[in-house]
């Protein structure tokens, strides 16, 4: 059975480090278990992923420039990302600047690449730890991943924006992510792995992303495995089939 934007399979786990006592007896953590699809072309553009963040209110505000009274560090921190983007050949469908719902002004925005697969989505945030501001960028794979758990998560479990934003978005670290469709490659022969793999923290925990290409080309598809660890709150795997459509 085709799975769709819409639609996913659930199932229950059981796995995880934390245990609940009963009795004098422990028993593991339940983790729920997904699996949905993700088609490229359709799902994985900049301007729809950003609407996505709006419609589950993690970007809230959105508005063409940063406000004018955004504090100067997180502007510099802004353009540094911008410049990466931009260096990155990131220089289509820049979208609106958005608020995140942490309660600090620190924004959300993205920009794409178009890759021979379809579009290739990074998303800019920062990072403000006791006044000090860091960039963090995050694309491809892992920004799939994050869109299609804000949906899956939020639809099944019922997780408010700032539950979402705690669990999935790249926190606490100079986090940077420049991820390609065909996955990462070999630093000492150049050559293209067809994997790769990532992990960052979050404010409720952590998440740990793998792509693999399992058919590579048009008409292909990969597959992203996502497990995030929102510590006493959730654990979560979701398994999500690309289709390079």
């Amino acid at each position: 059975m085709a799975i769709t934007r819409r639609r996913f399979i659930k199932t229950v786990t059981l796995s995880g480090a934390s245990f609940a006592a009963s009795s004098g007896i422990f028993f593991p953590k339940p983790v729920n278990s997904y699996s949905t699809n993700y088609v490229l072309s359709r799902d994985g553009k900049a301007d729809g992923i950003f609407r996505n963040f709006v419609d589950a209110e993690i970007a809230r505000k959105p508005s063409p420039t940063l406000p004018a009274d955004t504090d100067p560090a997180i502007v510099s921190a802004v353009k540094s990302v911008q410049n990466q983007f931009t260096q990155r050949a990131y220089t289509q469908k820049q979208t609106p600047f958005g608020l995140r719902r942490d309660g600090v002004n620190s924004p959300l925005w993205g920009r794409q690449k178009q890759e021979d697969v379809g579009p290739n989505s990074g998303f800019g945030t920062v990072q403000i730890v006791e006044n000090y501001v860091t960039p963090i960028a995050f694309t491809g794979a892992t920004t799939a991943g994050i869109d299609r758990a804000i949906q899956v998560l939020g639809k099944d479990q019922r997780l408010s924006a700032v539950e979402l934003d705690n669990a999935l978005i790249p926190v606490r670290e100079q986090f940077e992510d420049w991820g390609t469709w065909l996955g990462d490659v070999d630093p000492k022969t150049g050559q293209i792995l067809g994997t790769s793999l990532a992990s960052y923290e979050t404010r409720s925990g952590s998440v740990t992303r793998r792509y693999e290409i399992i058919k590579p080309g048009r008409g292909g598809f990969g597959e992203i495995t996502l497990f995030v660890d929102a510590g006493g709150e959730f654990k979560s795997n979701l398994k999500i089939r690309v289709d390079f459509a």
